[in-house]
């Protein structure tokens, strides 16, 4: 597969440096009680036991869309809040998730990729409009779901632009024929993304889109690049959605390269850090597959900036470097940077 020709560092620089102050962490789902595909799919069973958790512990629980009004108006987000999504529309969610979240009365957003709709294992138009009534918040995920980073044997950059830009737009034209409007988020098919693919949703009028790296979303942030932490498979766990609701940011001012596309494997990052100057080795730093990698100080001359690497080279289409760091008053602190190898089929 071809690689996107980059657009340069834009974007590099992610967030300003600012306070802590206001935080959400962001869930993903995709399947409910489908134990047939282990890796997308929660149990009901845990998924009530999760929202049990954010209920006991009295969390707020805003939409997606409120978080990409705050932080396109520069309002405060909430002290400590929870959004929960749904990505590509299957129907375990309309037979067993919404059944669910209706108990509880927690706002959600579903993420649609429009070409399946009323196909097997989808939702219908009917559905989808039955959910929106009740208030559930729709996305566009493209209407093919393709991979929006390839580009297709002998394409030019305006060819691919315009197929992935009318793949979009088309989602849209359809979300207003049978829903009756056109969403406002969007969400990155398998989580990927490039810089010329964030410029692309940027142009096309969204107020934020959001991913699958796994982070907290601050005031600070781009709205085009919003963390999500995925629970599907070894993730969905109890344990494990306490452990990342309890999460607050590792605020990075800058990223180096902002481009996930890597070029070289391993890729190496460089990061400012927002406030104080922790030692090295005070950072976890985690890597998939049978692999690891480290933090040290960037002895380029550039102050106060940190260098991230991989031992060995990079396995699959998508991975990630991330880094948790716990501060002075004993919170965790936590940052994750998506990598795509586009040569790499899934």
């Amino acid at each position: 597969m071809k690689r996107l020709l980059l657009y340069g560092l834009l974007l590099s620089i992610l967030c300003t440096s600012q306070s802590y102050a206001g935080q959400v962490n962001a869930f993903i789902y995709h399947r409910f009680g489908e134990s047939r595909y282990p890796s997308t799919n929660i149990s009901a069973e845990i998924f009530t036991q999760q929202l049990d958790y954010i209920k006991q512990q009295n969390l707020e629980v805003i939409s997606l869309g409120d978080v990409a009004n705050r932080l396109s108006e520069q309002t405060a987000l909430p002290e400590h809040a929870v959004s929960l999504s749904i990505d590509d529309s299957y129907r375990s969610f309309y037979d067993v998730g919404m059944p669910i979240l209706r108990r509880y009365g927690f706002p959600v957003t579903l993420f649609v990729n429009t070409d399946a709709v009323g196909t097997s294992g989808y939702l219908s138009w009917s559905e989808l409009q039955e959910l929106a009534e009740e208030g559930v918040e729709i996305g566009n995920h493209t209407a093919s779901h393709a991979y929006l980073v390839d580009m297709q044997p002998d394409e030019t950059l305006s060819q691919w632009q315009e197929r992935i830009k009318n793949d979009i737009e088309h989602a849209q034209q359809q979300f207003q024929k049978h829903l009756g409007f056109r969403p406002e988020l969007f969400a990155y098919t398998y989580g990927e993304y490039s810089s010329a693919v964030v410029d692309l949703i940027q142009s096309l009028g969204f107020k934020a889109a959001f991913a699958q790296q796994s982070g907290v979303i601050y005031a600070d942030c781009s709205r085009f690049i919003l963390p999500r932490f995925p629970m599907g498979g070894p993730f969905a766990t109890l344990a494990g959605f306490q452990t990342k609701a309890a999460m607050k940011p590792l605020k990075i001012t800058k990223a180096i390269p902002f481009e996930p596309v890597i070029e070289e494997n391993p890729p190496t990052l460089f990061l400012q850090i927002a406030e104080g100057k922790p030692h090295p080795q005070q950072f976890n730093c985690f890597v998939q597959g049978d692999n690891r990698c480290w933090v040290e100080i960037d002895d380029s001359g550039a102050s106060g900036r940190y260098k991230v690497v991989a031992e060995k080279p990079l396995t699959g289409r998508r991975n990630k470097y991330t880094l948790t760091l716990q501060n002075d008053q004993g919170d965790w602190l936590w940052y994750s940077h998506l990598w795509v190898n586009s040569q790499k089929p899934e």
